[in-house]
């Protein structure tokens, strides 16, 4: 697909040949299951609807909606999502660096640079995960979400 064959409706957006774009959604993808939990709790009380997946199984939720946001737990080593974020960069690829947006939650605190994250992470949220810190982000999510596009 060449150029951003996007139509805006909504808060929504509809690729030509692939899945919806939806920004109420965020994917949260995570190995630990409390983890899941706690960051669905946090975007749920931000009025979001999240969808929790574990990374392996991640892929496939990205197939009918393409979620605003999707928050990745990198686990002890910060690779526990590195597929997933590959997928996550090639959708933005697809869909003109629209969406999703993508956090990082790591053990360290550092910026994606500092922290040698592969290219696509947009912020970096220290764990432990705390509703102070991630939803200062969700918050912004919701505010950008709520612009048109740049073109």
């Amino acid at each position: 697909m060449a150029g951003n064959d996007m139509t805006i409706a909504d808060d929504s957006a509809v690729a030509r040949d692939g899945p919806k774009l939806d920004f109420s959604k965020v994917l949260v993808v995570s190995r630990s299951p409390i983890n899941r939990i706690v960051v669905c709790r946090i975007i749920e009380q931000s009025g979001l609807k999240a969808i929790a997946e574990s990374p392996e199984n991640a892929p496939s939720a990205l197939t009918d909606v393409i979620p605003g946001a999707v928050i990745l737990d990198g686990g002890p080593e910060n690779s526990d999502c590195d597929a997933v974020l590959s997928g996550v960069a090639a959708l933005r690829g697809r869909v003109g660096r629209l969406a999703p947006c993508v956090v990082f939650l790591s053990n360290r605190t550092g910026t994606p640079e500092s922290l040698a994250l592969p290219g696509g992470v947009d912020f970096v949220v220290a764990k432990p995960i705390t509703p102070d810190r991630l939803q200062q982000i969700i918050e912004k999510l919701k505010s950008s979400a709520k612009r048109p596009p740049l073109r």
